[in-house]
């Protein structure tokens, strides 16, 4: 089954009504679920890579994830802090610090050079390479807690452009996907970004595609909402992004601590500068000063993330604390 999308919304439009409709059920320590059996998803337009809708809507929980990838931490407090239930989904106890799953380490960890350095020399030195491949499931995994879902990564440089190939053994299509999506895309566009090439197809292969009986009525909620309009992020700055991703994430891992990071004076390309707001926004959204909350939206340079902040500002009821103030299409308006 090949299911093709220009945008992250119209592909899980389509894999929600397949997978409602699938007749062959499973069973797992997560309860039943409604299975689609060797799936290929392909994504178009690999920028477009958040769900914009109210109930898919996980841009948050979607950078942090990706920003403890790229870390290369394996550190339970660090993920928990974007994904609050990633423990018990994980099937790991409460004495649990680590996650013997995590990504980050084994994408960006070891002895020496990281997979990924290996691939992103190779594809330097070897534009046409078939080797450029990134292994996160290993055979010790087999039979224990918190195991990979992912098996493979693999770029393939063509005409300019770099596609790249995810192959999973399972995946959750409405927890696991989207998340899944927006990290390996992102991770696309930064290789390709670092051996300055322009970004092509992505591709997400699934053994057991599977949507488990307790996410029906969202799915169905998801679908009722129609079609969502074709927006996508803006695109990364040309040249190495490493430098300004590790940036990233020090303003990541201070907000995450409760301090305080300025933005004042820096000389980073405003895509950078975006991705730190919303860090500082997802930091504000547990407090009660939304005038910092319209601040910073209103100082981002992108306006393809405005809609979510609402949503998201409206979910946290931010906007009735104070009876002066009310948001009017995420701007701080007085009431006369």
């Amino acid at each position: 089954m090949h299911i093709k999308a220009a945008t992250l919304d119209d592909l899980l439009h389509r894999v929600f009504n397949k997978a409602l409709k699938s007749t062959v059920r499973t069973q797992s320590s997560k309860g039943p679920a409604r299975e689609l059996m060797a799936v290929m998803l392909t994504l178009e337009n690999p920028r477009a890579r958040f769900s914009r809708t109210e109930k898919r809507g996980t841009l948050f929980s979607c950078l942090g994830e990706t920003l403890w990838y790229l870390s290369g931490s394996n550190k339970l407090e660090v993920i928990e802090y974007y994904i609050p239930n990633y423990r018990q989904y994980s099937d790991l106890s409460r004495r649990a610090t680590i996650a013997p799953g995590a990504y980050g380490p084994r994408i960006f960890g070891g002895k020496g050079r990281s997979q990924l350095d290996a691939v992103i020399d190779h594809l330097s030195t070897k534009k046409d390479t078939r080797q450029a491949v990134i292994q996160i499931f290993d055979s010790r995994d087999l039979g224990k807690k918190d195991v990979p879902c992912t098996c493979t990564l693999q770029f393939m440089a063509r005409r300019g452009k770099l596609h790249m190939f995810t192959s999973m053994r399972s995946n959750d299509a409405y927890l696991g996907l989207p998340h899944d999506v927006f990290a390996f895309t992102l991770l696309q566009e930064i290789v390709a970004r670092t051996i300055s090439l322009d970004l092509g197809l992505y591709h997400h292969a699934v053994g057991s595609l599977h949507l488990y009986e307790i996410h029906d009525a969202q799915a169905r909620q998801f679908l009722a909402e129609g079609w969502q309009a074709k927006m996508a992020m803006p695109p990364m700055p040309v040249g190495d992004p490493r430098p300004s991703i590790e940036w990233l994430l020090n303003v990541e891992r201070a907000l995450r601590n409760g301090n305080r990071h300025s933005l004042r004076g820096q000389s980073l390309d405003p895509y950078w500068l975006d991705l730190a707001r919303l860090l500082r926004i997802k930091a504000l959204l547990s407090g009660t000063d939304r005038r910092a909350i319209v601040r910073e939206k209103n100082a981002m340079s992108s306006k393809v993330y405005d809609e979510y902040i609402r949503v998201k500002a409206q979910a946290a009821k931010v906007e009735v604390d104070d009876p002066q103030l009310h948001f009017s299409g995420l701007k701080v308006v007085d009431k006369a």
